[in-house]
C-alpha cells in the first residue's frame, strides 16, 4: 500500500498533515465567504445611501422646476391681463371724445402708474424669468436686481383708495359699455387690483421656494432677501395707502420720514380697556387716530401726536422712547402694541 522505506509512523504524521492542511483551507474559506458576505453588504447599503439621495435631489429638484414653472405661467397670464387693461381701456382716457368731465385730467388717478408695471413685467421681469426657468435656484437673483423696478408697486397701492373712489364715482358708468362690447367677464375694477394680488402671490411663490431648498444650498440667502424686497413693496404699499386715509393733520407728512409702520393701538385707562386707536409710526414721529368707517372704508381721524426721540427694534417688536415732557399732562395710558400688527 505504501512505498517501501516509509514506516507506519512516518504514513501517520503524512496523515496528520493533510488533515491539518484540509481543516485551515476549510476555515480559509469560510473566513472569505463571511468577508465577501459582509463586503458585499456595504456595497449594498452605500448604493441603497446613494439611490436615496439621489431621489431626495431629484424630488427637491423637481419640486423646484414646479413652482418656477407655475411663476412663469401665471406670469405671462397676469401681463396679458395688464396689457389688456392698458391697451382696451387706458387708451381712453387719452382722447377727450366721449370721456365725462369728471374724468378729465384724472387718468393718473383713475389708472396710477399702471402703464409702468405693465411694462417692467413684460419687458424686464418676465424675460427674466423665463431666462431661468431651468435654473431656481438663481430666481432670488433676479428680484433683488429688479428691486426698484418692484419698488414701483407701493406708490401703485398708495393710490387706490383714490383709484377706487373715482371709480366709484363715474368710472363703472362710463367704463360699462367698453367693457360690454370687449366681452369682459368682469368689471374694471377687478382688474385695478391685480398688482395687488400679484406681488402677493410672488412672497407666497418665495415663501415656497425657500421651505423647499436646503438653508446650506447655493442660492437660499438670495430667495430669503427676495422674500424681503417683495414683503416690503407689499408692506410699505399697505403703510402708504393707510396714511392716505389719514385726515386732519396739519403738518406735513413728508417731513416726517418714511412711515415704518403702521396698526391698531389698544389703549387702556384705569386698568379698563378705552378705546382702539390706529397708530402711525414714521421715522421723526408718532401720529394716533380714531379709527372710523364710510362706505364700508377705514378711515382715520387725527388725535394727537408725539416725537420721536429713538427708534429700535427688538423682535420684530418696535420700541419706541417718547419725549416724556410732551408727554407729562396729557395723562396717563399703556399702548399695547401686538407683533401681528407692527412686524
Amino acid at each position: 500500500m505504501f512505498e517501501a522505506g516509509l514506516s507506519s509512523t512516518d504514513d501517520a504524521e503524512i496523515w496528520l498533515i493533510v488533515v491539518a492542511l484540509v481543516a485551515v483551507l476549510l476555515t480559509s474559506i469560510a473566513v472569505a465567504g463571511q468577508v465577501t458576505g459582509w463586503i458585499t453588504k456595504q456595497f449594498t447599503m452605500v448604493k441603497l445611501d446613494s439611490q436615496s439621495e439621489s431621489t431626495l435631489v431629484t424630488d427637491m429638484d423637481k419640486q423646484l422646476r414646479q413652482i418656477m414653472n407655475e411663476l412663469i405661467e401665471t406670469e405671462k397670464d397676469y401681463v396679458k391681463k395688464l396689457g389688456h387693461v392698458c391697451q382696451n381701456y387706458v387708451s381712453k382716457m387719452e382722447t377727450l371724445q366721449g370721456l365725462p368731465g369728471q374724468l378729465v385730467g384724472k387718468k393718473n388717478i383713475m389708472f396710477s402708474n399702471i402703464e409702468k408695471l405693465y411694462e417692467f413685467n413684460k419687458d424686464v421681469l418676465l424675460p427674466k424669468l423665463e431666462q431661468l426657468k431651468h435654473c431656481p435656484m438663481k430666481l432670488g437673483q433676479a428680484f433683488i436686481e429688479n428691486e426698484e423696478g418692484l419698488s414701483n408697486y407701493s406708490w401703485y397701492f398708495k393710490n387706490m383708495p383714490a383709484q377706487e373712489k373715482l371709480m366709484n364715482e363715474v368710472g363703472v358708468e362710463y367704463f360699462a359699455p367698453i367693457q360690454k362690447k370687449l366681452s369682459d367677464p368682469f368689471p374694471l375694477m377687478e382688474s385695478l387690483v391685480l398688482p395687488f394680488q400679484r406681488m402677493t402671490r410672488y412672497c407666497l411663490f418665495l415663501e415656497r421656494m425657500i421651505k423647499s431648498t436646503d438653508p446650506t444650498a447655493t442660492g437660499h440667502d438670495e430667495l430669503k432677501r427676495a422674500h424681503k424686497i417683495t414683503n416690503f413693496a407689499l408692506h410699505h404699499g399697505n403703510n402708504m395707502l393707510a396714511v392716505e386715509c389719514l385726515n386732519g393733520f396739519t403738518g406735513s407728512l413728508v417731513e416726517q420720514g418714511l412711515i415704518l409702520h403702521q396698526g391698531d393701538l389698544t389703549v387702556i385707562e384705569n386698568k379698563l380697556i378705552s378705546s382702539i386707536r390706529r397708530v402711525f409710526l414714521f421715522e421723526y414721529i408718532i401720529i394716533i387716530a380714531k379709527k372710523t368707517s364710510k362706505d364700508g372704508r377705514e378711515l382715520f381721524t387725527f388725535k394727537e401726536s408725539y416725537r420721536v426721540q429713538h427708534v429700535t427694534s427688538c423682535k420684530a417688536i418696535p420700541l419706541i422712547e417718547f419725549d416724556h415732557r410732551q408727554m407729562s399732562g396729557v395723562y396717563e395710558r399703556v399702548l399695547m402694541v401686538t407683533q401681528r400688527d407692527l412686524s
